[in-house]
């Protein structure tokens, strides 16, 4: 009912090439942006204070580019906070990371304090495979991260926010970020896809619970 039947496949890029040409020329194919997923393992005794310095400081970030998301893992990663943002390019990234490095308040505030509370720290770079649906302000439920390798069935009465292909991380891999009512939902959905003939794909998957400073409720 809500997404587009498109059947997803985990793209196949040569990588003989230059990663920045594969970007370029695919960002342009798509007249689009760049988007990066950042995966903070958060120390067990560390995610309450986590939590609470980023509700009251995280908008020392958002001031220097677009947050899509931010989420806690509920299944499928414990203590894992889950954030997408976007770009113009890899060249805007490393601006906004400099401004970053030279952002005091930014550093004193937030950044200083929570490297100690992180175990790990995963990112990849990202690129639509269409139409992005990412802009979406009467959303109140749950979400699943779904990165696959392979071909995945089409789920006509899911909403497919957004698909992906990775470039830079995880390779040949395909990502969708879906949305759901609630967790109960997207458990009866899941249940009903891998009843389905036709899908290949292989990969991990997550339930996703919206932060309060989330954009994506």
């Amino acid at each position: 009912m809500f997404s587009r039947r498109i059947i997803r496949f985990a793209p196949s890029f040569k990588l003989n090439g230059f990663i920045k040409k594969n970007i370029h020329q695919s960002s342009l194919r798509h007249n689009s942006k760049v988007y990066e997923l950042r995966v903070y393992q958060i120390k067990p005794e560390s995610v309450k204070p986590f939590m609470e310095l980023s509700k009251e400081w995280l908008h020392l970030r958002t001031q220097h580019s677009v947050l899509i998301g931010y989420w806690t893992s509920e299944i499928g990663g414990i203590n894992d906070m889950v954030h997408i943002w976007e770009y113009d390019s890899l060249d805007h990234r490393a601006k906004v990371r400099q401004a970053l490095a030279n952002d005091a308040s930014w550093i004193a505030n937030y950044f200083g304090k929570i490297l100690p509370m992180m175990s790990r720290q995963e990112n990849s770079l990202l690129v639509p495979n269409g139409e992005l649906n990412l802009n979406q302000k009467d959303l109140k439920g749950v979400y699943e991260l779904e990165v696959f390798n392979g071909k995945t069935v089409d789920r006509p009465n899911d909403r497919l926010l957004g698909s992906f292909s990775g470039l830079i991380g995880p390779i040949n891999t395909g990502c969708n970020l879906w949305f759901h009512n609630s967790a109960d939902d997207m458990v009866n959905s899941l249940t009903e896809v891998n009843t389905k003939q036709g899908s290949t794909a292989t990969g991990h998957s997550r339930l996703l619970m919206p932060t309060p400073w989330s954009p994506l409720k």
